[in-house]
């Protein structure tokens, strides 16, 4: 049994019988049982503010068997996405049917970003998916990933193994384990840290890993953003219980000086009009 984790218990949902687990929070370790949950939690899925370090997660969370194949990301995603639907149908129907304005105000993409902020070499992507984020990197670098979902992994190998690296199957600390230290030159932690139930373990295992100057770039939900305070419980950074930890900027900077990680904001990576945020980490 890990520290800060208690006994499992088990949770009936749409997928079946799952294991889950307490957690305390994943900045400070404070067990935050006796507070009161948020207003934004959902069924069994309390969202707990840290009475220590303001820290914002979800207490419970679905035990890492469950989420290779019982709540694997393709399968959460139907659900909260019926979820969202139905609390907030006129604004969800109208953002799924004008994807088009994507091309209009284009998202940062991972690949480009590491092109400029990291030499080439050997790349780590956490939470890798089916790998296609990364299969369009520059000559010189070569991909790697993690990825708990075994369909997504299995097509994430097939991807980065045609340019000499390799997809591993499962939970993103145990993987990580899997290589020498220094071996990566930079990472990305698209969408990723959100979903991670030890993102401090995991920030730690991935320092060791990456080279010294070796950066990673994180992209996760702004918990602090201004659309979270109008939109409440609508906000579309909630996903329960995909999202288990919610960042703002000084907490995520907070968890990466834990980590011994330097944090760099570019002007445009932490809007407050943005649902999302960005951070440059470097391995000091």
């Amino acid at each position: 049994m890990l520290e800060g984790q208690h006994m499992p218990e088990h949770w009936e949902g749409p997928f079946g019988k799952v294991g889950i687990v307490h957690r305390t929070c994943p900045l400070c370790e404070h067990d935050n049982g006796a507070q009161p949950a948020s207003r934004y939690s959902h069924d069994i899925w309390q969202i707990k503010y840290c009475s220590r370090c303001g820290f914002v997660y979800i207490e419970k969370a679905p035990d890492y068997e469950a989420l290779f194949s019982k709540m694997a990301w393709e399968r959460t995603t139907k659900v909260e996405e019926q979820r969202r639907a139905s609390i907030r149908p006129f604004s969800y129907g109208f953002s799924k049917r004008t994807k088009w304005r994507m091309r209009i105000l284009p998202r940062k993409k991972m690949h480009l970003l590491i092109g400029s902020y990291a030499k080439p070499g050997n790349v780590i992507d956490l939470g890798c998916g089916n790998g296609m984020a990364m299969a369009t990197l520059a000559d010189g670098f070569v991909p790697f990933g993690i990825e708990i979902s075994t369909h997504l992994a299995r097509l994430a190998d097939g991807v980065f193994g045609n340019r000499g690296g390799r997809a591993i199957n499962g939970p993103c600390l145990e993987g990580l384990k899997e290589f020498p230290d220094a071996f990566f030159g930079a990472a990305s932690l698209r969408s990723y840290l959100e979903h991670e139930m030890k993102p401090v373990a995991v920030l730690r295992e991935l320092h060791r890993t990456l080279e010294p100057g070796g950066v990673a770039i994180i992209k996760v939900p702004n918990f602090g953003s201004l659309n979270r305070m109008v939109t409440g419980r609508k906000w579309c950074g909630f996903r329960y219980p995909d999202h288990l930890n919610y960042f703002t900027p000084g907490t995520l900077r907070a968890m990466a000086d834990k980590c011994d990680y330097r944090t760099w904001f570019g002007s445009t990576f932490r809007l407050p009009t943005s649902d999302n945020m960005y951070a440059l980490l470097t391995k000091t």
